[in-house]
């Protein structure tokens, strides 16, 4: 069986606010495994059609190959997590890895397998179900992990403490998150964009705008 895994953090409050969320939204079944410890994804975990969600108690950027931890064999792995910044009420979604040094989790010099096609249906989830005073971007490749195990992207929920602990907020990225069961990691036309600032702004006119993904 493949599908989706879904992480979430004991440590980023937003992340346990956003799965809170899916587990509403999804008719799961609550399993338990006793051959990991409950800090790395064991104990009770759920299952729903085409989704597996586990919880780590590391922030996401210091777990290294948490694909392994899922007994769903994922194609890809979403990262439910708080986006930081002044960048006000925001849904954001981006790759991880490092271009240089490893200053926020992962190796130095070691990138993540993007999900180019997955991060495209991800944005066009918050476009439909973001409140109305919430921006949606996507952002530059900027921290860790830089192994995962399988194709990944992170689903942020941000700026700030009144976004983490919004409902609505928190509501809009579990709904998005649920959308990429099924979908594929990659699609035929994908390319790789170099420069731009953090929230890169033209790659996300060409999500929008054309049939290539980023």
């Amino acid at each position: 069986m493949t599908g989706l895994a879904i992480v979430e953090s004991r440590a980023d409050r937003a992340s346990g606010h956003v799965c809170d969320r899916l587990r509403e939204r999804a008719d799961w079944t609550e399993l338990t495994d006793d051959d990991l410890p409950a800090a790395d994804g064991g104990g009770t975990y759920y299952r729903t059609d085409g989704a597996e969600l586990r919880s780590f108690d590391e922030l996401h950027i210091d777990l290294e190959r948490p694909a392994d931890a899922f007994d769903c064999d994922p194609d890809l792995l979403v990262f439910a997590s708080r986006h930081s910044g002044d960048t006000g009420a925001l849904l954001t979604g981006h790759f991880t890895g490092n271009f240089g040094h490893a200053e926020f989790g992962g190796e130095p010099d070691a990138l993540a397998e993007a999900a180019p096609n997955a991060l495209n249906r991800l944005l066009e989830a918050f476009d439909e179900y973001a409140p109305e005073r919430y921006d949606v971007g996507m952002e530059c490749t900027h921290h860790g992990p830089s192994e995962v195990g399988c194709p990944s992207l992170f689903a942020e929920l941000g700026s700030g403490d009144e976004q983490w602990d919004d409902p609505a907020g928190a509501d809009a990225v579990a709904r998005a998150i649920l959308e990429l069961r099924h979908v594929d990691p990659h699609r035929s036309r994908q390319v790789v964009g170099f420069g731009g600032n953090h929230y890169a702004p033209r790659y996300g006119r060409v999500v929008r705008e054309t049939a290539w993904a980023v």
